[in-house]
């Protein structure tokens, strides 16, 4: 390898390994071999200091992720790398750059963790750069969404894989105009056939010939892992959330994949485009003498090309934070688990007698125990009566006080004590409960091109049911993706629901005109990202009229606030000639990626849309005739879970505080899903949930700000 660098690379990588080895300890600094240096050299343009901070990073990420031993013969390891999920193509770019495809629908987060799924990239990204050529030209990743759905998504994997890539997104037809059809599998549109089988073969021969060979020339001994060995670390040093710098990404010019985020659109899209400069492949059955390729210097400062999804009805199970029911994390608890492991080994070990070399399967959930039914009267009020007539509705509500509930000075306590680690756990508890009921009906064919997401279903219980349209034949008439959602102690005091499609936008008006609806919460933006996340269902600009199915919607008059906007609609009945004042709210300040650093712009939200719906409800006087807290209010994002959730969660914890001084969140949570399945998609977002409470105390007295600091919660890294 030696001959193939300039004298001047060669001194960088003398200066490479000099100082790399002076900050080891004596009896590990011999473990940094001269292969190693040029790897992260060659991502770095040979300019050495930046080299070995990307070294660096990436030797830290490793003892975060406890990816220490990396022994392709151990479990869960061989499983991965068996099941195909990720592999190294034998084709290149034009340019001479290696292909990675990692295929998401072989991966099932239940019975995977994410150190595993890591060490199995590592290991063949660690393999395929020992390419020259590759370490020349770079890699491309592919991220290939095809056929997969919400059960394949993994949230923190997918934020820790493509996060630090240069990502843009193509369709599945585009993909042959950036990389050569001979090169692409057969199903994303090329003519290449490839064996996942070979390719692992070749790196562990590879990995052979290394240990028989020269220990100059085996860098394929993982001299990082070496090093973590020889400081005797452990699996107690791994960190949840941590971000890989692995040298074939670039830290420095890292965009965010903007699939891993948040409410997605529903038309299918393509996925990731990027260039990571480094890794690369041997391909199966060439020699390393053949390839000399010098290439230009260019490097790991990759986007990641990756394939689309292609569902067919335009109902795209797209990974956001906002996402479906079946998002699933991958667990992170007890991953050294000797017990975990068997019973994974179990799972994976008849599969693959099965089928040879299968996706990773999902396991069987207990149920969660019996939970209050939400027998609601039609309309009511998300907060806490104020007289008689009031309380008739409250026992029809799941949210009510309970013995479990804490002060705020508990639930920081309980913070402090838990932690990051701990809150995220609780979380996974929940999540991994399967849904409180069934699907069928949105699962009917006649309605699932009404689903914006194709995993995002309406539980039957409590789905919203439109009237039947008296011309139209079609028993699914009465289909809107929306379910009524409890408040504190309020039956029906929100419908949570999708971002309408444009198909749906005249259903949309429907419901808000037949439940009476007074205001419209909605927490995404139209297009985020590039990204459609809800369609333009009320009209943009003052003075607007559209017209949607039989109703006329006007725009009367804007409002601008810093944080949110205020639109005062006019929604007109054009079959029986009424008309209705709506208060349409659409919050700005989420950020794209993940959650709020403060909850500070949120709860003044809430406030004004609190006291909006109670003078919205005052205007009604003698002819509502409801309950006094009003119709239900609105509430959406773009799956309509995940934001949606954590608003909803936000406003039953904030009026139980004030009525008995006391929350839940965990019960809250987990009694919002028996409703609107999957509510909270996110641990972060379920995490907010915590400090958005205490937040709110701060403001109001009931804590002060000495018991009470962010760095305490920083204490566990994501």
């Amino acid at each position: 390898m030696a001959e193939a660098l300039t004298p001047q690379e060669q001194l960088a990588v003398e200066e490479f390994l000099r100082e790399v080895r002076s900050r080891e300890l004596p009896h590990s600094a011999g473990l940094v071999s001269q292969p190693t240096a040029v790897k992260f050299l060659m991502a770095r343009k040979f300019d050495v200091s930046r080299a070995i901070d990307l070294f660096q990073a990436y030797k830290n990420t490793r003892i975060k992720e406890g990816i220490i031993n990396i022994n392709p013969d151990e479990e869960p390891l061989r499983s991965e790398l068996l099941s195909g999920k990720f592999t190294v193509l034998p084709g290149r770019d034009a340019k001479g750059a290696a292909l990675a495809l990692f295929t998401a629908r072989l991966h099932r987060p239940d019975v995977t963790t994410h150190k595993a799924v890591l060490q199995a990239i590592i290991y063949q990204l660690d393999k395929a750069i020992e390419s020259l050529q590759t370490q020349r030209d770079g890699l491309i990743f592919i991220y290939d969404m095809t056929n997969s759905s919400y059960g394949n998504f993994d949230y923190e994997l997918c934020v820790k894989i493509l996060n630090l890539l240069k990502v843009s997104t193509v369709r599945a037809h585009e993909l042959v105009s950036h990389i050569p059809v001979s090169s692409l599998p057969e199903h994303l549109g090329g003519t290449s056939r490839y064996s996942h089988v070979a390719w692992i073969q070749s790196c562990v021969n590879a990995q052979s010939d290394a240990v028989q060979g020269d220990t100059q020339e085996r860098d394929g001994h993982d001299c990082v892992g070496s090093l973590l060995r020889s400081y005797s670390l452990d699996n107690s040093n791994t960190s949840l959330g941590s971000v890989p710098s692995h040298p074939h990404q670039d830290t420095g010019r890292a965009t965010a994949n903007a699939n891993c985020y948040d409410d997605s659109n529903a038309n299918p899209q393509n996925h990731v485009e990027g260039r990571t400069r480094g890794p690369g492949q041997y391909p199966p059955g060439s020699s390393p003498g053949a390839d000399k390729s010098q290439g230009n210097h260019q490097h790991w400062n990759g986007s990641a090309l990756s394939a689309p999804n292609a569902n067919g009805r335009g109902c795209r199970a797209s990974p956001q934070p906002d996402a479906p029911p079946n998002a699933k994390r991958a667990q992170k608890a007890d991953e050294g688990s000797a017990a975990g492991d068997a019973a994974q080994e179990e799972v994976l070990k008849e599969e693959r007698e099965q089928e040879g070399v299968p996706p990773l399967p999902q396991k069987a959930l207990p149920r969660p125990p019996n939970q209050p039914s939400s027998q609601s009267p039609p309309l009511s009020s998300p907060w806490a009566p104020e007289d008689e007539e009031e309380s008739r509705y409250t026992e029809a509500s799941v949210h009510m006080p309970d013995q479990g509930g804490m002060t705020v000075h508990e639930l920081v306590e309980y913070v402090k004590r838990k932690k990051k680690r701990g809150i995220y756990q609780e979380y996974e508890d929940i999540r991994k409960e399967p849904p409180a009921g069934s699907f069928d009906y949105s699962k009917k064919m006649s309605n699932q091109i009404k689903n914006r997401y194709s995993d995002v279903l309406c539980l039957d219980q409590s789905r919203v049911r439109l009237c039947q349209l008296c011309d139209n034949e079609d028993e699914t008439s009465d289909y809107i993706n929306a379910s009524f959602m409890d408040g504190y102690k309020r039956g029906n005091a929100y419908i949570a629901t999708q971002g309408p499609l444009p198909k749906t936008f005249a259903d949309f008006w429907r419901m808000v005109w037949e439940q009476m609806v007074l205001i419209i919460v909605m927490t995404t933006r139209v297009v985020e990202r590039g990204r459609v996340k809800c369609g333009q269902y009320w009209p943009l600009e003052e003075g607007r009229t559209e017209q949607h199915g039989y109703f006329m919607v006007k725009n009367t008059h804007i409002q601008v606030f810093q944080d949110f906007k205020l639109s005062h609609l006019e929604l007109y009945n054009t079959q029986s000639g009424e008309k209705r004042e709506i208060c349409h709210y659409l919050y700005v300040s989420w950020p794209d990626f993940g959650v709020p650093k403060s909850a500070s712009a949120m709860l003044d939200f809430r406030e004004h849309v609190l006291e909006r719906r109670k003078s919205a409800v005052q205007s009604l006087g003698s002819s509502w005739r409801g309950p006094p807290g009003g119709p239900p209010v609105v509430v959406h994002c773009s799956a309509g879970i995940g934001r949606t959730g954590t608003f909803c969660t936000l406003d039953i914890c904030l009026s139980q505080l004030e009525d008995v001084g006391t929350v839940n969140i965990h019960q809250t949570v987990r009694r919002m899903r028996t409703q609107r399945a999957f509510s909270i998609q996110t641990w972060d977002q379920y995490y907010f949930c915590y400090t958005a409470v205490i937040e709110y105390a701060q403001r109001h007295g009931r804590l002060s700000p000495v018991q009470w600091s962010d760095s305490e919660l920083e204490t566990d890294s994501e």
